[in-house]
């Protein structure tokens, strides 16, 4: 099954990207002379391959959807990645609903983050590490490079990597990554030692730069070790691609003790963030057995509060995180889930005010005004809510939990043009093409008295049709 699985994913990579080659003729820039690299794999290649890595995982896999969560982490990446040596910094960052340790970087600045890593970094300091590490594999090429050393430098073969992962990530199989019966060769998956060096020294570099204590490097590597050995054959995805050696611990020691010895290690951010993740990760059955905790922390007590929320004790998870607030009267997490907790408990004028107050200070800001709209819609104001989804849209148009939510407040406002449309656009990012090509026929039916919306809608039909003759190919 996980063979199957992966060979369709794989058939229809290689089938897309001719595909799109073919459209995007005229806009593809030729390769450089003597540019080893595109002659092998294009940036261009790598990006159009890398956007259907991204639709296809977000249909295969469980996404952790949280903005505030969410919006740390995106933020935190493009910090790391401002001075990073990635041409392009332009960053999709999914996170992966699964408490193992893993994280991945994919062609087109596609970073995975799963749930598990803010569980086995201790500090923010060791999670940088990592994403600094993933950040070097895309800025050094290794995917492109990979291809170009080996016997078969077609673009299937990177096609192969990137439908492996998609396999691995929505099964939770190392077997993917690794291969099986001959479809993937596990030294072509796994980077090779040359590159997870080159990766080791970059990522050190990044993580010297961006400020923080490069001996935390080592610490996390130790932390893989340890997990590693107590996993016994069920070794962590990230740790069969990544495979952590005493001589990959050593070196970073060494680099750290020439490095400068101050740095940055945690913050309290990273803390809550980390809180906050344990907390939605934490199934309801756990939730007796957390209860009795004495916690006494600022992360723990975060995290007791969101534990008291989830069992609706509203008034009790406010009076705990108004005193975070009054000891952080500037902390925009403990600020934003006060007002999440006024909208969740029904207190729609307080949450509406005090977001609103929060807004005028952080202007656009997407967990503030996911919240907003959320107020709104418990009012049963759709047409307010509609707005500001929209506003969020216009800044993350391939959110697809945002489209979906948008898509539901359309209908419920009955503005169905508007509804088939968004619900196409969060089919098709969902990898699901079929059912966005009914929706957008639908909303072509639908803008009768519109010649320019239907003229774009019929424009989007038509490439949407490709999609699905490919997709009934591969079936």
């Amino acid at each position: 099954m996980l063979i199957r699985s992966l060979k369709k994913i794989l058939f229809y990579y290689i089938i897309l990207l001719a595909q799109e080659l073919y459209t995007q003729e005229s806009s593809v820039e030729l390769p450089l002379i003597g540019d080893r690299l595109s002659g092998a794999v294009s940036q261009t290649e790598e990006e159009i391959l890398g956007r259907q890595f991204l639709r296809d995982l977000k249909r295969e896999s469980n996404i952790l959807y949280d903005p505030i969560v969410q919006e740390w982490s995106e933020l935190f990446v493009y910090k790391i990645g401002e001075v990073s040596k990635v041409n392009k910094k332009s960053y999709e960052i999914l996170l992966i609903e699964d408490n193992s340790l893993n994280a991945f970087a994919a062609p087109g600045g596609i970073i995975g983050i799963n749930a598990g890593l803010f569980k086995y970094a201790d500090n923010e300091a060791q999670f940088a590490s990592v994403i600094a590490h993933e950040l070097a594999h895309l800025s050094e090429r290794h995917f492109a490079r990979q291809i170009l050393e080996s016997s078969d430098r077609s673009n299937a073969n990177l096609a192969t990597i990137l439908a492996s992962i998609v396999v691995a990530v929505a099964t939770r199989s190392p077997a993917a990554v690794i291969g099986g019966q001959g479809l993937i060769a596990t030294q072509t998956l796994r980077f090779s030692r040359q590159y997870e060096t080159e990766a080791d020294r970059e990522g050190f570099l990044t993580l010297a730069k961006s400020g923080y204590d490069t001996r935390e490097m080592s610490g996390m590597f130790k932390n893989m070790q340890e997990i590693r050995r107590l996993s016994g054959d069920n070794i962590p995805e990230f740790l069969l691609t990544h495979p952590i050696t005493t001589r990959r611990i050593t070196e970073s020691r060494e680099r750290a003790r020439n490095a400068p010895k101050e740095g940055i290690i945690d913050s309290l951010n990273y803390k809550l963030i980390k809180s906050r993740v344990n907390f939605l990760m934490t199934d309801n059955l756990s939730i007796r057995a957390l209860e009795n905790n004495n916690y006494t922390k600022d992360e723990e007590i975060y995290f007791s509060a969101l534990l008291e929320k989830k069992k609706l004790n509203y008034t009790k998870s406010l009076e705990i995180l108004k005193g975070l607030e009054k000891k952080y009267p500037d902390n925009l997490i403990i600020k934003t889930s006060i007002a999440e907790i006024y909208t969740e408990s029904g207190n729609v004028g307080k949450s509406k005010k005090y977001t609103q107050d929060l807004l005028d200070i952080s202007l656009g800001n997407y967990p503030l005004s996911y919240n907003l709209a959320n107020a709104y819609i418990l009012e049963e104001d759709y047409i307010a809510a509609e707005q500001i989804l929209e506003d969020i849209k216009f800044y993350r148009p391939v959110d697809i939990k945002l489209l979906k939510d948008l898509s539901e407040v359309q209908l419920k406002s009955n503005n169905l043009l508007g509804f088939h449309l968004t619900n196409s656009e969060y089919l098709f990012y969902s990898g699901r093409y079929e059912e966005a090509l009914r929706d957008l026929q639908q909303a072509r039916a639908l803008s009768t008295n519109n010649f320019k919306i239907r003229e774009i809608i019929t424009e989007r039909i038509l490439i949407l049709q490709s999609y699905v003759r490919n997709q009934r190919t591969r079936s």
